[in-house]
């Protein structure tokens, strides 16, 4: 009876270790295992094993310069809980309908940290092999979806700036992200040209929930070809934001404000 305790400890001491790397990882962090000795107080030959399991379960992935980040597996598992899937399947039908009035693809966008998750995704274009709708993450300010996000996010933008300061091209380009946000605020609406490819543009729009805060956000990209002027489709994307916004709201039975006013710094 002893030995099997001593067992049952020793499997969770390995998950807690487990957990507390990738609570390292939390947030869109990317960490070296010389970060992650630091944080966790474990030994790196233990945060090295323990890397290459999570690796391996893509819970972890490796990316450049010997850092590692949240792998898929995690992002599908977060995007799977109730309260994300319910914002999916309330949200869906209005994509749809967005999609095919504009013929663009449609995104909902969730912030993790300083990144912007894609939790969905409709589009006509096929996928390629490797990619996986719900799993798509980008830096907050790289992307419309995520600049919506980043525009309500006021500890996002603090963050942004403390990375600046180390960053000569992110300090550089503060003073326009930060009017680009401001007209976001003041619009209800963002326009993002060269949206992941060149020639592509995005027009987003904020998703608030019960609370006032914002949950997510809506975006459709295209091609510059196919919509020479994106402010038309604007009140299609706008519309289709707050739909989702007056269902959340609907569903907790109180009125949905937008909670973050503050001019960002």
């Amino acid at each position: 009876m002893p030995d099997a305790v001593d067992r049952d400890d020793t499997r969770r001491s390995v998950l807690g270790r487990a957990f507390e790397i990738l609570d390292c990882l939390a947030g869109g962090h990317e960490m070296t295992v010389t970060g992650i000795c630091a944080d966790t107080g474990l030994p790196p030959a233990t945060v090295h094993r323990m890397l290459a399991a999570l690796v391996e379960w893509e819970g972890v992935e490796r990316v450049a310069r010997g850092r590692y980040r949240l792998g898929p597996r995690i992002w599908r598992l977060g995007i799977g809980a109730p309260q994300l899937r319910r914002l999916r399947e309330l949200a869906q039908p209005y994509l749809v309908d967005l999609h095919v009035m504009t013929r663009g693809t449609v995104y909902l966008g969730m912030r993790d940290g300083a990144n912007a998750v894609f939790a969905d995704r409709i589009t006509r274009v096929k996928p390629t092999p490797g990619s996986s709708r719900a799993t798509r993450r980008m830096p907050l300010q790289g992307t419309g979806c995520g600049r919506v996000l980043l525009a309500y996010s006021e500890d996002a933008w603090d963050q942004l700036c403390e990375e600046a300061a180390q960053s000569e091209t992110l300090a550089a380009a503060l003073p326009g992200l930060r009017d680009h946000l401001a007209q976001i605020r003041r619009q209800g609406i963002g326009i993002f040209r060269n949206d992941g490819l060149p020639g592509r543009t995005s027009v987003a729009a904020p998703v608030f929930g019960e609370d006032g805060g914002i949950v997510a956000s809506v975006a459709v990209s295209f091609p510059d070809t196919r919509i020479p002027e994106p402010r038309t489709i604007a009140p299609r994307v706008l519309d289709t934001a707050r739909f989702i916004s007056a269902d959340l709201a609907r569903q907790s039975g109180s009125a949905v404000f937008p909670s973050v006013t503050a001019t960002l710094r």
